[in-house]
């Protein structure tokens, strides 16, 4: 069942209302950081697979496939995967953070040192202990958009230009980050060609809550508010939050025909391909591509400067002449 603009404004709301005083002084530490844009990363990707890690049990399941075919694909964790996968001998080139809660001694503290080729996405409202403790390759902010707006006021506050759609979590605002799809504009911003998703679970079996954490530090008991078949037809367990945010990702994926694909059936994201993940994990198509189409695009946007400016200057000799010819008469 699709999700009623009702739902997501609420949602908004009763999240502002909890958390927003917390969330600004977070957004007016992180104005002090310099403001990397992200059209540094448009088309990045051309050719190559961006596989997507949630922390869903799936992702355990398949780390030893993750590890084989590593340096196959680019990476990008959230906050909980991030630690699991460089435990595993893998990097991954992003990381993002969205919570201003998530704890920072737990997730990222035992391998700060680890992150010199790591690229940390932060939401500026996001815990700024991994911001400032966390070595990384580079820090790049955004501000959610949301049904309320509030981005006009973070945006503000933090001093950063970069927007993204907010999402229900941190896993669907990885999707949202490398394709920035929003208010009815289909977009592909970071260029993959395809968008490769394991620990998407959204749903857990007994005894396996979390990738790597099975009882989900006791989450997997008293967050059981739903049982359900995955979309492998086996039952599973899900939360009222689980739920609303695999209805959310199965929306946006659906309504802007995202080039997604599903490395697990082990979940409760609809409308996406599952397929075998090993042969997935493997793909790449012309990627010297890349760079060709990173500079054509800059091309192209310098010559839409250019027409808009001759275009001015046209608008502007023409008017001139018919006021001319206006007080003439």
């Amino acid at each position: 069942m699709a999700i009623s603009k009702k739902e997501i404004v609420d949602q908004s709301n009763a999240a502002l209302n909890q958390w927003g005083a917390q969330w600004r002084r977070h957004a007016i530490e992180h104005s002090s950081y310099d403001m990397i844009p992200f059209r540094e990363f448009q088309n990045i990707g051309v050719g190559k697979t961006l596989l997507l890690v949630a922390n869903g049990f799936s992702f355990e399941e398949n780390i030893e496939l993750i590890k084989k075919y590593k340096d196959n694909v680019d990476i990008m964790a959230c906050d909980k995967t991030l630690g699991v996968l460089l435990d595993h001998g893998i990097t991954p080139k992003y990381c993002m953070v969205c919570d201003a809660n998530v704890d920072y001694k737990k997730y990222c503290e035992p391998w700060k040192d680890q992150l010199k080729d790591t690229i940390l996405f932060q939401n500026v409202a996001g815990n700024p202990k991994f911001t400032s403790a966390g070595k990384w390759a580079k820090v790049v902010f955004f501000v959610n958009e949301d049904a309320i707006h509030s981005e006009i006021e973070f945006q503000k506050i933090s001093k950063c230009s970069n927007t993204i759609p907010a999402a229900t979590n941190v896993s669907g605002a990885m999707l949202v980050l490398a394709t920035q799809s929003k208010r009815n504009q289909r977009n592909n911003y970071f260029g993959y060609d395809k968008l490769l998703l394991i620990g998407y679970d959204y749903s857990w079996k007994e005894g396996h809550y979390y990738a790597f954490n099975k009882r989900g530090d006791g989450k997997d008991n008293y967050m059981r508010h739903i049982q359900m078949p995955d979309r492998n037809g086996d039952l599973c367990y899900t939360s009222h939050n689980l739920h609303f945010s695999a209805r959310w990702l199965t929306d946006y994926i659906r309504n802007f025909h995202l080039p997604c694909i599903m490395g697990s059936g082990s979940t409760l994201v609809g409308h996406v391909p599952i397929k075998d993940f090993e042969k997935e994990i493997q793909y790449n198509f012309k990627i010297d591509d890349g760079p060709k189409v990173r500079k054509m695009v800059i091309e192209l946007q310098e010559y839409k400067l250019q027409a808009s400016q001759i275009e001015s200057k046209l608008l502007a000799i023409g008017n001139e002449h018919w006021l001319e010819f206006k007080q003439s008469i």
